[in-house]
């Protein structure tokens, strides 16, 4: 219904700076960075940045390009890759470079009423929970409080529906490993009343509906954590993840093609040196004769 919308319209300069968004100074060494952070805490926010991904995802000027990527290339809506501590997901770099785009609510209608694939519709919603004004969070969630399409937030995870997954976005400050922006109370509290009244519990299940945490609890009163590490870190420090699973192959990779060359480079080396050891046995054969 929604078709294709060709390119994403800009704000101008001035609507941008007056969005009220937080503002980070702009890292050094990185041309891609506007200085916003878009309410992203500053550990993800810098890995994403300075990723190979990302830098060829900043090429990509049209929107529709870029729902493509996330249909051909997202398989988790996780933060950081799956299983390891090497760098953000594949989804987390697309969802920032939508962020740099500063999409209209025709192309965020776009990507969370998706038919071809529930990550474009996560990658949607994730859009929504961290730059959309929360005082408009119920005209975006509500009506997919209980939207029963299916999949897998986690890689090899559990099913959950849509559903259970953006209750869960409104319900959690946190996301796996990572922190959303605070949302009014007073918004909060009407949305979980909604949520009650349809018939689902007032807590969340964490992990994107998919149920268990993976942050370390503070101490009483104390900042959370994942804050705290988003003012102090430096550039480097990755996800707490478990070590030995990889993420899927990135459709416009700079490093996989390059890997890719060069094990094609080496097989043509390995045929060099196979012609010309076949090339000394038949001089040798030729001598002997």
């Amino acid at each position: 219904a929604w078709g294709t919308e060709g390119k994403v319209r800009r704000r101008s300069r001035d609507a941008q700076s007056s969005s009220g968004m937080a503002t980070f100074i702009p890292i050094a060494g990185t041309g891609r960075d506007n200085g916003k952070s878009y309410n992203m805490e500053r550990v993800l926010r810098s890995n994403i940045l300075n990723s190979d991904y990302f830098v060829q995802l900043s090429k990509i000027e049209d929107f529709m390009d870029l729902v493509d990527e996330i249909y051909n290339e997202v398989d988790h809506v996780e933060p950081w890759m799956s299983g390891n501590a090497r760098g953000p997901s594949t989804a987390f770099c697309l969802l920032y470079r939508l962020f740099t785009m500063e999409l209209d609510d025709r192309n965020v209608n776009h990507l969370i009423r998706h038919r071809d694939s529930p990550y474009i519709r996560a990658i949607g919603f994730l859009y929504v929970r961290y730059v959309r004004d929360p005082k408009e969070f119920g005209r975006w969630f509500d009506p997919f409080f209980k939207d029963d399409e299916e999949f897998a937030p986690m890689p090899g995870g559990k099913n959950v529906t849509i559903g259970a997954f953006v209750r869960d976005l409104v319900l959690d400050q946190y996301y796996f490993e990572t922190i959303f922006p605070r949302c009014p109370e007073v918004t909060r509290r009407a949305l979980v009343d909604r949520i009650v009244k349809l018939g689902f519990g007032d807590k969340p299940l964490g992990c994107g509906g998919c149920g268990g945490s993976r942050r370390v609890e503070a101490p009483s009163g104390a900042r959370p954590p994942s804050v705290k590490a988003a003012l102090s870190v430096n550039l480097g420090q990755r996800a707490p993840h478990m070590a030995g699973v990889t993420e899927r192959g990135r459709g416009i990779d700079p490093s996989r093609r390059d890997r890719d060359r060069s094990r094609e480079d080496g097989n043509r080396n390995r045929d060099r040196d196979g012609n010309r050891n076949r090339d000394r046995d038949r001089d040798r054969d030729r001598d002997r004769d």
